[in-house]
């Protein structure tokens, strides 16, 4: 169970008045729960399928979500002064014409887009969706899955009133129905810098334009709800939230790493980057949480998704066990692609890895523990890939010395923290574990006022311990990254 961190901004104490007091409730909605901050608490969901679809359990989301509200306002015996919902990227729900969602919610991992991709990239070619939209074309993307919608039930072109992100579905409690800018941005149906939808994706793709909301700005109060409480678009994306945990200016570029079942390597950038090269490295710009704009310029990349089926596989969920199983392997000497399309789908993990080894050098991890550390050193080696080539596209704004900012559930991986420092030749700094809570928690305080944008970094020291770790030997890593280049090669 990951544990959630509390975050105290001082003031009047329990006798003061809910403006000044600035108690708020985060509500980070992960792909297998709903975490809360004031005290530790957790409301596990799950993909469940249903109809012949993967589709995420929403009674048990809007559930979690309830229960985090009645929590906060039984610890601080009234409703909270604001509340904010993050979730992952790419999934929606769809609104009837009476404000009823009007089936279940598809999950990302469905099968359904791969039937269509091809026809979304006939139709929008993906250099232009790039030139567009700033956003690489991925079939778990808004984008597929929408046009895999309509393909698949074309009546839903009457039956649909509203498409709503996950984040704002769960926020749709008195608020305004809209789509913040940082979560919109990564639908891959709106213009680089998100200050509105893309036309063009939308006609080629025959999307009803007016299925989408306004977009709006996000660290904003978008409404209340029946209890008083001010609702805060906190950008929506979890991702968004955890860059915004690091508490950087608009114009601070610095390279970082999101990790959680996904791995995001980036850098923030002042303005969206769409160049032939970007394109080619497969980065994409997505808007962060911020009034005065600023991108996370970033690579998706698969993560510790790979260890938790093996875990599920293997039905262990003592990950400090496993880890010092690896710790106690040696190094197999190759790495696996953890975005080849083998391992994209669920079940018989270890087998796939297995497999894929075998396929690919002859060679497989003899048990548990060497698997583990497959795992862990091919994600360092990911990092390392997309590290070197932001250095290269960014430029000499981005220091190639200094560290990278690690934030989210996955830094408490000792190995993978090591791992990376290593294989990516810098230190590794390790920040906020329930990162996308804190960066929601300052969007709510700056939205209502509790405190000013320039003093979000001062916020953040106060709250965050960092951890810096030193790289050791890289040539292990170069090494594999070398010998998986020329598997790559060889396709």
């Amino acid at each position: 169970m990951t544990r959630a961190i509390a975050l105290s901004l001082g003031g009047n104490g329990p006798g003061g008045s809910r403006a000044s007091r600035g108690d708020a409730l985060a509500l980070d909605l992960g792909s297998s729960s709903v975490r809360g901050i004031l005290e530790l608490f957790r409301v596990g969901h799950e993909v469940i399928k249903r109809d012949g679809h993967l589709v995420w359990d929403i009674d048990s989301i809007m559930a979690g979500v309830r229960e985090g509200l009645d929590h906060a306002t039984e610890v601080l015996g009234q409703p909270p002064a604001s509340i904010g919902v993050d979730a992952w990227g790419v999934d929606y729900g769809l609104i009837d014409h009476s404000g009823h969602l009007l089936r279940p919610l598809r999950a990302y991992r469905d099968t359904r887009m791969a039937k269509y991709a091809a026809e979304v990239d006939r139709r929008l070619p993906p250099r232009a969706a790039w030139e567009w939209t700033g956003i690489q074309p991925q079939e778990i993307n808004t984008a597929y899955q929408v046009f895999a919608d309509l393909a698949e039930q074309p009546r839903l072109r009457q039956t649909v009133h509203t498409l709503l992100p996950i984040a704002d579905l769960a926020a749709y409690l008195g608020a305004t129905p809209g789509i913040g800018r940082g979560i919109g941005s990564s639908t891959g149906l709106a213009i680089p810098g998100a200050s509105q939808w893309s036309a063009q994706v939308l006609n080629a793709l025959d999307i009803p334009h007016e299925w989408l909301p306004h977009l709006v700005s996000d660290s904003t109060v978008a409404g209340t709800t029946d209890d008083g409480s001010a609702i805060v678009r906190c950008g929506g994306h979890d991702t968004a939230c955890a860059v915004h945990s690091l508490g950087l200016g608009r114009d601070d570029v610095r390279l970082f790493l999101s990790c959680g079942s996904w791995n995001l390597v980036g850098v923030t950038i002042p303005e969206a980057l769409i160049t032939a090269e970007a394109y080619d490295a497969g980065l994409t710009n997505e808007v962060r949480v911020r009034t005065d704009g600023g991108i996370r310029f970033l690579r998706n990349l698969t993560g510790l998704w790979l260890l938790q089926e093996c875990q599920r596989y293997w039905r262990q969920g003592d990950i400090v066990r496993l880890l010092s199983e690896a710790w106690g392997s040696p190094s197999l000497g190759v790495v696996v692609d953890p975005d080849d399309e083998s391992f994209v789908r669920p079940g018989e993990m270890p087998a796939k890895l297995a497999w894929w080894c075998r396929e690919h050098y002859g060679v497989e991890p003899r048990d548990r523990g060497q698997m583990v550390r497959l795992v862990v050193e091919s994600l360092a080696c990911a990092h390392a890939d997309f590290a070197e080539r932001l250095e290269r596209v960014v430029g000499p704004s981005l220091d190639s010395t200094a560290p990278i900012m690690a934030m989210g559930g996955g830094i408490q991986n000792s190995m993978l923290m090591a791992a990376t420092a290593s294989a990516c030749r810098r230190p590794v700094v390790k920040s906020a574990v329930e990162a996308s809570c804190l960066g929601n928690l300052l969007c709510q305080f700056e939205a209502t006022g509790a405190i000013e944008p320039g003093g979000r970094a001062d916020v953040v020291a106060a709250s965050v311990q960092p951890e810096s770790i030193e790289p050791g030997d890289p040539a292990p890593f170069d090494a594999m990254r070398q010998r998986l280049n020329e598997v790559r090669s060889a396709r």
